[in-house]
């Protein structure tokens, strides 16, 4: 009898244990998506929502007993405070966006959920490195990139055939950039005062990249007066002297009157095709290409990254895992960034695809110099860009004694230089 009633009581055991796993494969889970409205590169965007909601279906298809709720409405201005509040009730979104300009931040302070463990469910080559690598923080994996974009040169196609000038190729160097800048610059009503220009918004950042300059390293150290840099400075000053102490702006380049300036790919995606080309640079044909090479560097754009991370508190992991796998590593997913947004895919085939050729292309009408296929190029050669902790507030302050060295001339760079290094660094 006694035998009997163990039997029964295994049996018993064993159902209840069936019927929990059954109920718990049928039990709605709730995981959350926290995104900012609009872009994240600051430009014109109708469907900001269209690609989060088209994953979130496909994801809800897939897995019938997930639930993502979608947590909108914060501008990109508020989001940082937005997540921060959130932290300390640990109550942040279980999948969240993550720009690079805040990623170390989060790292830092443990928002975000350590990946290396779900790392080998993927293919890391996948992804173009420069993207993946804005997620890592001390060589680990913190987040997962979803879109990338490049800074290129965009050119004022229409001034350069007006001076006769050819287009730069994409190896061009800043011998050849300075070369074309000082033949542009000119007087041409006669009056007296310069009202063609080289190049608007070009700075020392962007020189010291492309000339293999390494501001800061992992340590906190600045590197300030190496000979790139100085390299990277004395350039600078010779490009800011041919406009004659005249202060060059943004209305000179709408307005036509200026060969260069440097933007985010994501501007040319979003003003290039009609109507936006129509609205912001009506008068004149403009094109893209990299950026020119310093005499250490080469032609390789600074890649900005908007990545996804998992909220170190979800009581979801495992699931919000597959969510992220969907918004970054799925090829649907990445697949709409050519039509929905503005940036660049960060899975190789998904960029290089003929395609997303093809969908580039049918975005710029007319006579177009910049080749898409270069686009792959541009984004393997690429390095993300130096977002570290208090980055804002030191680069501030460097770039405001720079300024000052480039505008004044000085004769001695590399002593101007360990003067700034100096002064920050015992700050």
């Amino acid at each position: 009898m006694k035998q009997i009633t163990k039997i029964g009581l295994a049996f018993a055991i064993a159902f209840s244990a069936l019927i929990f796993v059954n109920y718990q494969s049928h039990k709605t889970i709730t995981i959350t998506f926290g995104m900012f409205a609009g872009s994240n590169w600051d430009v014109p965007n109708g469907n900001c929502y269209q690609i989060y909601e088209n994953a979130i279906a496909r994801f809800e298809k897939k897995y019938p007993n997930v639930k993502v709720e979608l947590i909108s409405g914060i501008t990109k201005d508020d989001y940082v405070e937005w997540i921060l509040e959130k932290s300390l009730q640990q109550d942040i979104p279980d999948v969240f966006m993550v720009p690079s300009e805040s990623f170390d931040m989060f790292a830092q302070t443990g928002l975000l959920l350590n990946l290396e463990s779900y790392m080998n469910e993927i293919n890391e080559n996948a992804f173009y490195q420069s993207s993946l690598k804005a997620g890592q923080y001390k060589d680990c994996q913190y987040a997962l990139p979803f879109e990338s974009v490049p800074t290129l040169m965009y050119v004022n196609k229409t001034l350069l055939e007006q001076e006769n000038i050819d287009f730069p190729v994409n190896t061009w160097t800043w011998s050849d950039f300075y070369t074309i800048c000082e033949q542009v610059t000119k007087d041409t009503d006669g009056d007296g005062y310069l009202d063609q220009f080289g190049v608007y918004g070009y700075d020392w950042l962007l020189a010291a990249h492309s000339n293999n300059c390494e501001i800061m390293d992992e340590n906190g150290n600045l590197h300030l007066n190496s000979t790139e840099m100085v390299e990277s400075i004395d350039f600078m000053k010779k490009l800011v002297a041919l406009n004659q102490n005249i202060e060059v702006n943004s209305q000179d380049f709408d307005e036509g009157k200026v060969a260069f300036c440097p933007m985010k790919f994501s501007e040319y995606r979003a003003y290039k095709p009609y109507p936006w080309r129509v609205k912001k640079y009506s008068n004149f044909e403009w094109d893209a290409l990299m950026l020119p090479a310093g005499t250490h560097g080469d032609n390789t754009s600074q890649i900005n990254t908007l990545s996804m991370g998992i909220s170190r508190f979800s009581s979801n992991k495992e699931i919000a895992w597959e969510f992220l796998k969907e918004l970054t590593y799925s090829e649907e997913c990445q697949n709409e960034i050519i039509t929905l947004s503005q940036g660049v895919p960060v899975l190789q085939n998904v960029a290089s695809s003929k395609e997303t050729m093809d969908l580039l292309s049918d975005d710029s009408p007319g006579d177009s110099n910049f080749q898409f296929i270069m686009l792959d190029e541009v984004m393997k050669q690429g390095t993300p860009m130096d977002l570290f902790t208090q980055y804002d507030e030191i680069i501030s302050q460097i770039d405001a004694e720079i300024y000052r060295i480039v505008i004044n001339h000085s004769d001695n760079t590399l002593m101007e230089l360990t003067d700034i290094q100096q002064k920050i660094q015992t700050k």
